[in-house]
This record gives C-alpha cells, sequence and structure tokens, in this order.
C-alpha cells in the first residue's frame, strides 16, 4: 500500500475555484481606518523599509510594534462620481496605494504614492471578505504565489476568488489584540439541533505559529442536509466582525483529485435568522474563529430551526456509550457517523463505521489522542509559551466519499493536506479499530505529515522524515523499529541498506538514481530516514523536540524557500541544536555543504561531533 501528502498545487486550489470576479458590485465601504487582512494566512497588509531603504508593501503577522505600518485609511476618492472608489492611504508614510511597474519575474508590484498618483480601489465583496480591485482593471491586491510568510509580495494580479486574491476589514481600534485562546467550550446537542460555539483559533495563523499544515477549525453539527433542502439557521450573539459565523455545508476539503464543484458550499450568518437552500448533500459544519483583530469573541447560540436530519454524533465526556447504541439504533438512515473529542475528529460512513469492531468510542478517541500527545512531545510543543503549546484545532480523519474510486487504484491508502485526512472507502475501518491503531504504520505516518515542519521539508523527504512521527509510534507502541525490519524478497533491512550506501566511495543524498543502485523501489526513503534516526540516537531523545522549537522561533521567511536553502539551513540549525559541529556526519551522508555554510559553521566554534555518528546501529568500516 501506498500514502501520499498531498502537493502544494492540491492544497492551494482545493478550496475555493478560482474565479474571474465580474459580476459583483463594488460595495460601499465606511471610511476609516481599517487593517487588510489576507483571508489565506490572516496576516495584515504591512508597509516597511527594504533592505535598501526603499518602501515595502507585504504580509505581516499582527504586531502591536508595527503600529501605524499596518494600519491603513480607507476614503471615497475626491473628483469621483462612483462613490464606490476609494483611496487606501498608509498611517505610516501617509501615502497611498497604487499599482506600480513589472518586477523581474512579470508581477505587477503594489506601490506607495503621492495623492496625485493614488490608484482608485473597488471592494468586491465575496462572503465576509473583499477582493480590492485597481481602477476597474479587472486585477486585485494578491500575495504572490499563496505564500503564508511574513513579507510575503503584494502584487496586483487577476482577479480571483482564491484566497489569496481575498481580504478582510477590521476596523482599527475594535479591541485590537493577539488572537487569544478562549476558556470557553463548545457544546452540542444534535438531536435537537442546538449549539454553543466557542471561538476556535483560524487555522492560517495556526499553520504559520507551528510551520506545518493547517488542521480543522470547523466545528461540526452532526445534522445532514441534502441538496435542494431548504435551511434556516439562527444565531444570537455575533461579533460585529467578519469573524462572524460561516455556515459550512460539507466539510473543508481538498480531495485527492480536486473536484472543485464539491467544496463546501459557504453561507455567512447574520444576527437572528439566515435562510438558504443546500446546493450539495453534505454534513452541515460551523466556522467561528478568532483572528485577534477584535475585542475578544464570546461564544454565541446557533439552532438550525428548519432542515437537515440529525446523524450518530459521539462526543467525548458527554456521550455514554449506551447513549452512542441507541442513536446509532435509532437512526438506520443517517448516512455518516461522527466522533469527536477535544483534539480528534472522525467523520465515516455508518456502512464502514458498522462493518467496524464496534469498541466504545472513547478507546478509539484516547488512542489516537495518546498518538497525538507523543508526536506534541516529539515536536517540542510542551507549553513552556504560546509560540510551543499543542494546537487546539482537531485533526480530522475524514473518509472520502467524493473520489472515484479508479483514482485510487494505484493502492492510495490515506492521504493528507489541509484541514483533514482522507481515507478512501473501507480503509477508514482501520481507524475505527483500536487493535489496528496501535499496528496502523500507515495511519501514524498520515498523521506526522500534518506534523512535518515546512522549513525543513524539501523535496527528496517528504516521505522519509514524516517517518521520524512514525517511528515514535511504534516505539511507544513497544514494536520493533521498522528500520530492522527486512524485506521478503532481498533479506535486506533499511539499515543493511544504509550500510552498503555509506560504502560507496561517492555518495549523494538527494540523487534519486545513486539511492535506487542501493535500494528498490521506496526502499531509497527508508536508507534516508536512517540518516535522520541516527540524530536521534547519537544526539539524544531531545534533539527533535529542540530542533522543532528552534524552526518556531526562527522561521524561514519568504525569499529562503528553496529546497537548496532549506538544506543548507538545515545543516546549520541542526549543528546550531547539537551545540556540536555535523560536518563529517552530513559528508558522510553525502549532503552537500556550500562554502557559506561551511563557513558559518566555522564561526560557530562548535566541537565536532562524533565521528562514528554517521554509524550509529550499522555495521560500518570507519573511513
Amino acid at each position: 500500500m501506498k500514502t501520499f501528502i498531498v502537493s502544494a498545487a492540491h492544497l492551494i486550489a482545493g478550496l475555493l475555484l478560482a474565479a474571474i470576479v465580474t459580476a459583483a458590485d463594488a460595495a460601499e465601504i465606511p471610511e476609516g481606518d481599517y487593517y487588510i487582512v489576507a483571508k489565506h494566512s490572516y496576516k495584515a497588509l504591512t508597509a516597511f523599509e527594504g533592505k535598501h531603504g526603499e518602501i515595502v508593501l507585504g504580509q505581516s503577522a499582527r504586531k502591536s510594534k508595527d503600529g501605524p505600518a499596518q494600519l491603513w485609511t480607507i476614503t471615497r476618492a475626491t473628483g469621483e462620481t462612483n462613490d464606490a472608489t476609494y483611496q487606501i492611504r498608509s498611517r505610516r508614510y501617509g501615502t497611498y496605494l497604487a499599482g506600480g511597474d513589472e518586477d523581474e519575474n512579470g508581477n505587477t508590484r503594489v506601490v506607495l504614492e503621492d495623492e496625485q498618483s493614488a490608484g482608485g480601489w473597488r471592494f468586491k465583496p465575496h462572503l465576509n471578505s473583499y477582493g480590492i480591485e485597481l481602477d476597474d482593471s479587472g486585477t486585485t491586491l494578491n500575495v504572490r504565489a499563496n505564500e503564508r510568510a511574513d513579507d510575503a509580495q503584494i502584487i496586483v494580479y487577476d482577479a480571483s476568488l482564491d484566497d489569496n486574491a481575498q481580504w478582510l476589514l477590521y476596523p482599527a481600534g475594535n479591541g485590537d489584540r493577539p488572537a487569544a485562546a478562549s476558556a470557553a467550550v463548545s457544546e452540542f446537542d444534535n438531536l435537537n439541533k442546538r449549539y454553543r460555539l466557542a471561538p476556535m483559533p483560524a487555522a492560517a495563523p495556526e499553520a504559520n505559529r507551528l510551520r506545518r499544515t493547517k488542521l480543522m477549525d470547523d466545528q461540526p453539527s452532526g445534522v445532514f442536509v441534502k441538496k435542494g433542502e431548504a435551511v434556516s439557521v439562527t444565531a444570537e450573539g455575533l461579533p460585529r466582525s467578519p469573524d462572524g459565523l460561516t455556515i459550512m455545508i460539507g466539510p473543508m476539503n481538498s480531495f485527492y483529485d480536486e473536484r472543485p464543484q464539491d467544496d463546501p458550499q459557504l453561507v455567512i450568518a447574520k444576527q437572528g435568522r439566515t435562510d438558504f437552500t443546500a446546493k450539495r448533500d453534505g454534513l452541515i459544519y460551523f466556522r467561528y474563529v478568532d483572528s485577534g483583530f477584535n475585542a475578544a469573541l464570546p461564544p454565541i447560540d446557533v439552532v438550525i430551526v428548519r432542515g437537515g436530519s440529525s446523524i450518530p454524533l459521539y462526543v467525548k465526556g458527554k456521550t455514554s456509550f449506551e447513549d452512542w447504541r441507541k442513536m446509532l439504533t435509532d437512526m438506520p438512515g443517517a448516512p455518516f457517523v461522527e466522533m469527536i473529542s477535544e483534539r480528534v475528529a472522525i467523520t465515516a460512513t455508518r456502512k464502514v463505521y458498522m462493518r467496524a469492531p464496534q469498541d466504545d468510542p472513547v478507546e478509539i478517541l484516547d488512542t489516537i489522542e495518546q498518538i497525538l500527545g507523543w508526536y506534541d512531545a516529539l515536536s517540542g510543543l510542551d507549553g513552556s509559551s504560546r509560540l510551543h503549546r499543542p494546537s487546539r484545532l482537531r485533526m480530522h480523519y475524514q473518509q472520502d466519499t467524493v473520489t472515484p474510486a479508479k483514482v485510487f487504484d494505484d493502492g492510495v491508502y490515506m492521504y493528507a493536506g489541509n484541514y483533514f485526512m482522507g481515507v478512501p472507502g473501507s480503509n477508514m475501518g482501520d481507524l475505527l479499530d483500536v487493535n489496528k491503531l496501535r499496528q496502523a504504520w500507515s495511519i501514524w505516518h498520515e498523521t506526522g505529515h500534518m506534523y512535518q515542519q515546512e522549513d525543513w521539508t524539501w523535496g527528496e523527504i517528504v516521505e522519509t522524515t514524516v517517518n521520524i512521527y512514525s517511528l515514535n509510534a511504534q516505539a511507544h507502541f513497544d514494536h520493533p523499529s521498522r528500520l530492522k525490519e527486512r524485506d521478503d524478497s532481498t533479506g535486506k533491512t533499511p539499515l543493511d541498506l544504509a550500510a552498503r550506501y555509506l560504502a560507496r566511495k561517492t555518495r549523494d543524498f538527494d540523487n534519486e538514481k545513486q539511492m535506487r543502485a542501493i535500494a528498490d523501489d521506496d526502499d531509497e526513503l527508508w536508507v534516508r530516514l536512517v540518516m535522520f534516526d541516527q540524530l536521534r540516537r547519537g544526539l539524544g531523545e531531545d534533539f527533535y523536540p529542540k530542533l522543532h522549537r528552534y524552526y518556531r522561533e526562527h522561521p524561514l521567511d519568504d525569499a529562503n524557500k528553496q529546497d537548496t536553502v532549506k538544506v543548507q539551513t538545515f545543516i546549520l540549525r541542526a549543528s546550531t541544536v547539537a551545540n556540536q559541529d555535523l560536518t563529517r556526519f552530513f559528508s558522510d551522508w553525502g549532503l552537500h555543504i556550500e562554502q557559506e555554510t561551511a563557513d558559518r559553521l566555522k564561526r560557530l566554534n562548535l566541537p565536532p561531533a562524533d565521528p562514528q555518528l554517521s554509524r550509529v546501529g550499522l555495521n560500518v568500516a570507519s573511513r
């Protein structure tokens, strides 16, 4: 069986279908000071000085020290007959947003100009956000290449409904503060369709904090609606803010073959009653998140007053096993079942669930939470600071009922993407079997993808470093290491293959052809894994927690995301965290060390690592 992580292209395009905004009328915006916040990242449009003293426009996280650099005064353009045309003025510099010239990549820059050269901007509404169009041109403010990093470039590009082309407007002074964890806990009564929802952290800032994939930031209703069904929802206590309530039909998804028509239907709820017609079959979810650009958000009360049918919903700590069995008996026609705990959500078809061993849901949820706890510890998420606390967002394991079965003919067992992990068909049954959970490498593996830090994951090791986490689960479950498992056809273990690789006169760690000369098929992934496991075994169990913390404290910026930079940065940072010069170790393994990296390592004046570090666990003669 093969497992996959969804590619970057899948993750970028999966949420919303890109579409040119031509039909939407420009909205009337109250004049005043605003934070203008990119919807895909929850980072604010920011004016700051570049390396050479020039003014640069980028996005950055909410920071009180940036003050006026993130504040923009929106006023109606003078001399315009169309009241929906505006000028956008920097509070820091007193100059105005305008379209600039093309850069070396053919992107149209966004610049600051005097009032006479200011751009005329129109705000095209979409859900709770706006496309900000320049001079009726069909082009809008965009964050280049969907980047989430601080200082990512702002350009003018084709209008679309993609989140990196949509902007949220937060009035300045509206209780500005960093996003905070809510002490309140959501309550779910899906039988009576009544809910009290506490705000969740938004997925994008959490992913940026942790330097990894987005987790589930919506909450379940335990109610299923059919296409064409009339739905009415009441909401009380909604804040006057873009951080309101979004009603979703169908979960957030970026399915394996990306069929945009199967994306969730999104409806922005109003204070009081909201009526709409379901455009697709699906479970109802609620998205109520705290961006940090408001006063503290209160819990809200939500009722589905019309439409939908309840499904079995297990809430750990609230639902008894007897109540769960009764729901399953009383709802034989329910298409899905869901189980949730503080950190886990599982969505499976009722058909697959009923074929599973019928373990108590609390055992299933507790086992997964146990694995997440081990991965948190490995990732240095020890709660020592806000930066290093585990995420409150749930890990969503979701049966894929959308992708055609033929897409999975190549043996896809499970896959990871933004917001969820997709499980094709009957494979979902393994997640519902406690005994299999304690043996299921593939489930540990895909869960590990949700923990991989993007700043030290370059192309050749995406399917390698994920198994740092899998080995961790395997050890905690007291199973023999997979690195010692013999291949049925060759009789060789990954440790044997690594020894064979290290015995070569020339070695290139990222050279697939060379690796495949040592290891057939996917075995090259295991050879590379030996190197990463040696860092743990040779440098101590605290190496990886320290490494994860270091990367959170020193994230790579937009200019340093290339694989070559990631490799050199990893060599430097691994040495820094280990407090040892690992030059010999990485050279033994065939990682190319550039002269600049070697010079920087020399300046750190670290003691050299044990020259036998690359032989840990292997039968390889010293060179």
